[in-house]
C-alpha cells in the first residue's frame, strides 16, 4: 500500500482529506508541523507528500526545501488556501512538484494523487 503523508496545522482539514483518501487504497499519515516531518522523514520514505505551506514555526516552503536538500525525491505536492500566482511560484521554487488551492473540489485531490502514484511507478 503505497502512503501519502498529509503535513498541515488545522485538524479539520486533517479529518477531511483522510475522509477523502479513505476508500482510495492508499494509508494516510498525517502531521502537523514541518519540524515533525523532517523526524518523520529521517525514519520513513512517503511515496507522496501533501504539504500545507502556511503552517507556525517551520512553514511548508522550508520545510520543502530542507527534505529536498536532504535527498527526498518522491513527489510534494503543496495542498494550501494561500491562491496567488507569486505563491505558487514559491512552492514549485521550493521543490513542489505541483501545487493544489483548497478550495478546490475534494474529489479533484485523489486524481492529482492519482496521477504521480502512477508516474512514479504505480500502486
Amino acid at each position: 500500500m503505497k502512503t501519502i503523508l498529509y503535513v498541515d496545522d488545522n485538524e479539520e482539514m486533517i479529518e477531511l482529506v483522510g475522509i477523502v483518501l479513505a476508500n482510495s487504497g492508499y494509508q494516510l499519515d498525517s502531521l502537523t508541523s514541518g519540524q515533525a516531518t523532517l523526524e518523520y522523514c529521517q525514519n520513513n520514505n512517503p511515496d507522496m507528500i501533501l504539504m500545507d505551506l502556511n503552517m507556525p514555526g517551520m512553514n511548508g516552503l522550508v520545510t520543502t526545501q530542507e527534505l529536498r536538500k536532504r535527498g527526498f525525491i518522491n513527489p510534494i505536492v503543496a495542498l494550501t488556501a494561500l491562491d496567488k500566482d507569486e505563491d505558487k511560484e514559491a512552492a514549485l521554487a521550493a521543490g513542489c512538484d505541483d501545487y493544489i488551492v483548497k478550495d478546490m473540489e475534494m474529489r479533484e485531490l485523489e486524481k492529482v494523487i492519482d496521477s504521480f502514484i502512477a508516474d512514479a511507478g504505480g500502486l
